[in-house]
């Protein structure tokens, strides 16, 4: 190389050193890939709370009423105050993580994610009609907000477990089945109903007579 040439390439890199180093700086700060995003436990944990305040909240807007006539409004809001730590612990931990896989500061993706599982569950309104998603489902609002708070959210949050996340879980396959809050109603299981009990005294009786046939000549 030249003298001159060699001039002209120091001038070159000394005038694209700073692009060269933004280009570089915006490479690492890329929002991560579609194919490398998954959910940690916690992540997991916290978009099963929000779609259950989800399904809480369409249950309360398209049935009104609870069976026994109670306002499903008045119940979930007690609901969404009582848990109100916990929902914006849940709201945080999942703006952090679109934050860090799609940029920005996660609000817009966490109202997109609102509006989807919203969707999702008005989806199946428009399914199985008005009167029968109610008819299920109306008393699943009331039944949360009576329980006492202990435990409760394990509970009602581990029953999504079978549920498909959004985005996958890390390390794990995404799961396809389908849940629905109203299954953890009390009605909603099948139990066998219970023999009847004979009396010791009406056996010891027929007992009795049978060893007497048989020593009978």
């Amino acid at each position: 190389m030249t003298q001159s040439g060699y001039r002209t390439w120091r001038f070159n890199v000394i005038l694209w050193k700073p692009f060269l180093i933004l280009m570089m700086f915006a490479f690492l700060s890329t929002p991560a890939r579609a194919a490398d995003r998954c959910y940690s436990p916690e992540e997991v944990s916290a978009e099963k709370l929000l779609r259950l305040h989800s399904e809480l909240m369409v249950i309360t807007v398209a049935c009104k009423q609870g069976s026994t006539g109670r306002d499903l409004g008045k119940a979930y809001t007690g609901f969404t105050n009582r848990y109100e730590n916990e929902l914006r612990k849940a709201e945080r931990t999942l703006m952090d993580y679109y934050a860090k896989t799609h940029g920005g500061d996660g609000i817009s993706h966490l109202d997109k994610l609102r509006t989807k599982l919203a969707n999702d569950y008005g989806q199946q309104i428009a399914n199985e009609s008005a009167p029968a998603f109610c008819s299920d489902r109306r008393d699943a609002v009331t039944y949360l907000y009576d329980k006492p708070k202990a435990g409760l959210l394990t509970k009602a949050v581990s029953f999504y477990d079978t549920v498909s996340t959004y985005e996958p879980p890390c390390g794990g396959k995404p799961k396809k089945a389908s849940q629905q809050v109203w299954m953890l109603l009390p009605t909603s299981s099948k139990t066998e109903p219970a023999k009847p009990k004979v009396k010791a005294k009406t056996v010891a009786k027929k007992t009795e007579t049978v060893k007497n046939e048989k020593t009978a000549p």
